[in-house]
């Protein structure tokens, strides 16, 4: 073999595998290295033989469970169609004529006696050619305006709506007119996956056995409208006292809108909701081409005839507590008719006692009106802080019963439209900046309850000038503890604390302690029509509810924890199932050292104002008006008085529900401490009289800039005399004198109120920081 040959077989060799010889290792080292070879290569092989075995057990898995549970599947989709089967060849579908009676729903007090008996039925069945054209295509424009052109089920929103009941989403209502009529007349309100398929199935059945004419004269008979009333006929005599042939336009759409929400769109209880809802109608009504623009624009919103009675309760207060009852329950998916249909017993939380002590507060105050005062209008609402809890509840004479003026009035001013409540939302003002303080927000102020503050009589505000009220010239100071600016009620330091802390902060602050967010025509609260807020907010200048009042100042008592208002404990249908019941939580609006030391301002205030609580019993309270001011004339149209114990916030407003002059007994403009003040008074002190007198917050948390509170500069400011005296109350017990102010090295404490009466003089007391030596000779006061 040649060099080259035996190169190449050299390299073969080398390059060979020790076991490709059949001859026997030639030393120790190769016999060690062939047997590490062969054990690597068993551990792979094995290695292999077991994924190929994992992966062969994951497959026949795989294709068992799919095998399983496509058997599953079938066997619910095979009962499933079996229930659905049985549904349609066994259910039948309900005609008008044939729907059960309704019965009575009992609302009960929280003790579980009776506060109102609702549900008499009024229905008389009509053919379809009874009903004009324009009121068909309205009830069509508001509830299914594809209803001649698409399919009667709607299979993909059924299920939609299934599911999202079933998983606990939003409640869905029905696609359109026939799964509405087969959901109101035939099933009740549960939702469950059944009660979908059923409904469902129905609906199919409906559509096969009957025209679209026939299924909308069905439902046109059964609808719920209010006022006891199912089908359009009795709706026609109920709203307007005549046949349904002879309805209008624009009184076929009124009816119309309200088959949404009967109760919320009546427009005895809320006119302005009503006229939104009749446009969308009308508005849906040009969009289907069933109306001419030209037609739209001439017409005109429909007047109804006062609701009749319908069962105790249907007049006077009773009904405006029905109406939050209901209105409740229909937030929650439980319609009016689904409640009358039932028999609901619904279990509020009216307090008996509370109510009546509204009740006799009320009836006792206004017993004794000039004629002067007929014009007057009053609201008072009561809530419990621990819970939110509506204890009572008078939003005025109500429907069926004539107010001070000898008229009807439908108006439910405890929790519907609002009045501006002037010096009574001051302290949501002072929450915001101790807030701030709190929070050490970069570019505002921090103050605190014992700091020096502006409380001028007159003051230029963004270009704009302030004063105070008429008399307060004696207690107006340039440099003034902000605890005594809120006891005074100085409308220049507020102004200025609001444009300082920001408008927008403290509309936000008291949406967080429980000023709704939302009027109940849907427009948002706490700013003007263009959705602006101006530091006029500091002082009240935007309207509020008195139920918002209650639930605000209730948050301050809660530690600032606030409970939403509710009046519906639980409601039982008539066969024992109980189909709903109450959940709620408290959220933190504010920190709890804001509240404790706006509290701390707010309790001299009912003393300051001769409405202090019977026994010493403690409490912190503000009063508030609104003026206006005409050819120079300067009246009130608005008088409030919120405040609270541990127990009870309670709110009281007076006014004419217009922005028109209120007067006292002896013709002067009326204030806060007078009829709202002395009706807060008996209020309290009777639904409190037996209850332990609890004590509230004594010691100020919050400092200026944080630590310690710093003394404060001393001042001497030169008196000022009063030009215009302060107007006389119909009770004419004067005021207070104030006491020394506080030591402002230490934390603000409310002083005591002695007996007696507002000074005039302002060379002492607490504006000053200089005791007075002796008290002056009584004058009026606010």
């Amino acid at each position: 073999m040649s060099n080259e040959g035996e190169r190449l077989q050299l390299g073969r060799d080398k390059r060979r595998r020790p076991s490709d010889s059949g001859n026997a290792p030639d030393s120790p080292d190769d016999a060690g290295a062939l047997a590490r070879f062969r054990h690597r290569r068993r551990q792979r092989r094995a290695a292999t033989k077991a994924r190929v075995a994992a992966m062969s057990g994951r497959r026949r898995f795989a294709r068992r469970s799919m095998i399983v549970g496509t058997w599953l599947l079938g066997f619910v989709a095979a009962g499933m169609v079996a229930v659905i089967g049985m549904y349609y060849m066994f259910t039948d579908v309900p005609r008008p004529e044939t729907l059960p009676v309704v019965q009575v729903a009992t609302i009960e007090y929280s003790d579980g006696s009776t506060l109102a008996r609702i549900g008499t039925e009024d229905r008389t069945i009509v053919h379809l050619e009874q009903v004009p054209q324009h009121v068909r295509w309205a009830v069509l424009a508001a509830e299914d305006r594809g209803f001649y052109s698409e399919p009667g089920v709607s299979i993909r929103g059924t299920v939609r709506a299934a599911l999202t009941d079933v998983t606990g989403g939003n409640t869905q209502g029905g696609s359109g007119i026939t799964q509405q009529y087969v959901k109101n007349a035939y099933l009740n309100n549960a939702t469950s996956l059944t009660r979908k398929l059923k409904e469902l199935m129905i609906a199919v059945k409906l559509t096969r056995n009957y025209s679209k004419d026939q299924i909308l004269e069905f439902y046109l008979n059964t609808v719920y409208f209010g006022r006891g009333a199912y089908g359009i006929q009795a709706a026609a005599h109920a709203f307007f006292n005549q046949d349904v042939g002879k309805l209008t336009v624009a009184q076929g759409a009124l009816l119309a809108g309200l088959l949404r929400a009967p109760s919320y769109y009546d427009p005895a209880n809320d006119q302005t909701v009503a006229q939104q809802r009749w446009r969308y109608v009308i508005d849906g009504m040009v969009k289907t081409k069933h109306l001419t623009q030209a037609q739209e624009l001439a017409l005109k919103f429909p007047t109804t005839i006062p609701p009749r009675g319908n069962g105790l309760g249907s007049s006077g207060w009773h009904s405006l507590v029905v109406n939050r009852v209901l209105a409740e329950l229909q937030a929650h998916g439980i319609s009016e008719a689904q409640v009358n249909k039932r028999g609901l017993t619904i279990r509020t939380t009216i307090d008996k006692k509370a109510q009546k002590a509204a009740l006799t507060a009320i009836n006792t105050t206004f017993a004794h009106l000039t004629k002067k005062q007929r014009n007057l209008k009053n609201a008072l609402t009561a809530v419990d802080p621990k819970t939110g809890a509506v204890l009572a509840y008078y939003g005025g004479s109500g429907p069926g019963k004539k107010g001070y003026d000898g008229k009807v009035d439908y108006n439910d001013y405890a929790g519907r439209g609002g009045r501006p409540p002037g010096s009574s939302f001051k302290p949501y003002t002072l929450a915001t900046v101790l807030t701030q303080t709190v929070k050490k927000q970069e570019g505002k102020q921090h103050l605190a309850i014992d700091s020096i503050v502006d409380g001028s009589y007159k003051k230029k505000i963004d270009g704009t000038l302030i004063q105070n009220d008429p008399g307060d010239e004696s207690v107006s100071s340039p440099q003034i503890k902000l605890a005594l600016a809120m006891k005074y009620s100085l409308n220049t330091t507020f102004d200025q604390l609001a444009f300082q802390a920001g408008p927008d902060n403290v509309a936000d602050t008291a949406h967080a302690m429980g000023v709704a967010e939302k009027n109940s025509n849907g427009t948002k609260t706490l700013q003007d029509r263009n959705g602006h807020t101006t530091f006029g907010i500091g002082i009240g200048d935007y309207a509020v509810t008195p139920l918002d009042q209650a639930v605000g100042f209730a948050t301050l008592d809660n530690g600032g924890k606030r409970n939403d208002p509710y009046f519906v404990q639980k409601a039982t249908a008539s066969d024992g199932e109980v189909v709903y019941t109450h959940h709620g939580s408290a959220k933190q609006a504010i920190d709890k050292r804001v509240a404790n030391d706006t509290t701390l301002t707010l309790e001299p205030i009912a003393a300051w104002s001769d409405d202090a609580l019977a026994n010493g019993r403690p409490s912190a309270a503000k009063t508030g008006t609104e003026g206006i001011t005409k050819k120079g004339s300067f009246d009130n149209s608005d008088a409030w008085m919120v405040g609270f114990t541990p127990q009870v916030s309670a709110s009281v407003w007076v006014g004419t529900g217009l922005s028109k002059p209120i007067f006292n007994a002896a013709g002067q403009p009326l204030y806060g401490a007078d009829l709202p003040g002395k009706t807060w008074k008996l209020f309290m002190d009777t639904y409190l009289a037996g209850k332990p007198a609890l004590k509230l917050p004594s010691k100020q948390l919050i400092a200026a800039n944080g630590g310690k509170p710093k003394p404060s500069p001393t001042f001497t400011p030169k008196p000022t005399q009063s030009k215009t005296p302060k107007p006389t109350f119909s009770i004419t017990s004067g005021f207070p004198s104030p006491t020394a102010a506080p030591s402002s090295s230490t934390p603000y404490t409310p002083p005591p109120v002695p007996s007696g009466s507002n000074s005039a003089t302002p060379s002492c007391g607490a504006l000053l920081g200089k005791p007075c030596k002796s008290t002056p000779a009584a004058s009026a006061g606010p």
